[in-house]
């Protein structure tokens, strides 16, 4: 795992440079900052992952085919695959609803399968998506997908 953190980071930090440079208003920064902040962050993680599993490469045992079939048939990975399928639902949707209709409703869908309340996980929903909405468009000057709310001049 601390090898793929790398790869990733790897990579990030190869196509960033090529991103156009933030605009007067962002002042702070450009399109690069978060894309730059990840990166750092996963080389921090397979740093510590790359050295925590060759300190404890003796505790770990292969995975066997009956145990991959015991996992696909327990209950508790069915919380996985629909993690899984929410956010592939979220990166296919993202262009045709926009984020603020996607993460709306992926954030909403998400807690619920987690036990919030759904009035609670709206609430929450729009807090959050307000804010990250507020933190890349006003401050950062990163345009988001609109969607069809581009059809109500939003």
């Amino acid at each position: 795992m601390g090898v793929v953190c790398l790869a990733v980071s790897g990579v990030i930090l190869a196509i960033t440079p090529s991103f156009p440079s933030g605009q007067a208003t962002a002042g702070l920064t450009g399109p690069a900052f978060f894309p730059n902040l990840l990166a750092i962050i996963y080389i921090l993680c397979g740093v510590y992952q790359l050295r925590h599993g060759t300190r404890r490469a003796g505790d770990y045992r292969a995975i066997r085919p009956e145990t991959a079939a015991s996992l696909a048939a327990d209950g508790r990975t069915r919380s996985a695959w629909i993690f899984i399928g929410l956010n592939a639902g979220f990166v296919l949707l993202l262009d045709f609803l926009g984020f603020i209709v996607a993460t709306l409703i992926f954030l909403v869908l998400l807690m619920k399968k987690l036990g919030v309340t759904l009035p609670k996980a709206a609430l929450y929903a729009f807090i959050f998506t307000g804010t990250i909405y507020l933190l890349f468009v006003r401050l950062f000057a990163i345009s988001l997908p609109s969607g069809i709310l581009s059809h109500v001049g939003f």
